[in-house]
């Protein structure tokens, strides 16, 4: 007859007694241990994302025939012509705005440096609520920099490393941001909320004021961009579209509803950090 196993209790006593003395560090020590195993970690996160822009740039290039490479150039030539024009009246509009500035002595815009970036990582523990990546903190980037897109808002810096930093997205159940609504310039909020992993991603939008009657032309979405309060975000960035009827709150007070963010949120590979010339506000 086959004798029982005995279970050593010595290694769970000792897991044991680690977590104890673990939680029972000052908040502080336990933060710089954490800071001190992510930047050891951190070139290999960094390592990682460039082999995987390797593979990808040897697949596109044995995918494609000199022809639709020849094609692609010429449309990103185009596209560029366009730019540049774009560029220039930019640059004609901060003119504009700084002599409307100081001839109605007006507070000033917070000016931005534009910082490209690629994603280094997707926690997919927390798929709608973090990225990591490839710029930190010698690169200049400040906790609370706002993340933007072309398509519009993915999110704010929330913790910076040396090399990288990590991104709160949209999404997430903590992002809150001012916004305004197509067709109206009162302020309303809006908060991430609970995303499934790989559905499109969505928000909520509340404090809408009751009397909200908009209809766009064609019965299409209505749109939210950020409204620039609080000094953080610029305004006029598109955050998403309302996707459900309005319903009041629970006071009657206000409406509230869904909003439907770009779905490009889940298949980002490189997107901009918006560092501010001067200090953020406490927000």
């Amino acid at each position: 007859m086959a004798r029982p196993t005995r279970i050593d209790p010595k290694p769970f006593f000792q897991l044991a007694l680690g977590l104890a003395v673990w939680w029972l560090l000052p908040t502080a020590v336990r933060s710089f241990v954490k800071d001190g195993f992510y930047e050891l970690q951190a070139p290999l996160i960094v390592a990682q994302s460039h082999l995987e822009d390797l593979q990808r740039y040897w697949e596109r290039r044995a995918g494609r025939s000199k022809n639709e490479l020849i094609a692609t150039a010429r449309d990103l030539a185009r596209v560029n012509g366009g730019l540049m024009y774009e560029r220039a009246n930019l640059k004609w509009l901060a003119r504009e705005n700084k002599r409307l500035e100081t001839l109605f002595d007006l507070p000033p815009y917070i000016e931005y440096r534009t910082l490209a970036t690629r994603v280094a990582r997707r926690d997919l523990n927390a798929w709608w609520q973090r990225l990591i990546l490839r710029r930190g903190e010698k690169d200049g980037v400040r906790v609370g920099s706002p993340v933007v897109v072309g398509t519009g808002v993915v999110g704010r810096v929330l913790k910076v490393h040396r090399n990288t930093c990590e991104v709160q997205l949209i999404s997430d159940p903590g992002f809150r941001i001012s916004v305004n609504v197509d067709g109206d310039d009162r302020a309303a909020v809006y908060q991430g909320t609970v995303n499934r992993p790989f559905d499109p991603p969505q928000g909520i939008i509340n404090h809408l004021p009751s009397d909200y009657n908009y209809k766009p032309a064609g019965g299409g979405p209505v749109s939210v961009f950020t409204s620039g309060a609080g000094g953080v975000f610029p305004g006029g960035l598109l955050v998403g579209t309302i996707s459900s009827s309005l319903k009041p709150s629970e006071d009657g007070l206000f409406f509230l509803g869904d909003v439907s963010l770009h779905s490009g949120l889940s298949s980002l590979e490189e997107v901009s950090i918006l560092i501010p010339l001067t200090p953020l506000s406490p927000e």
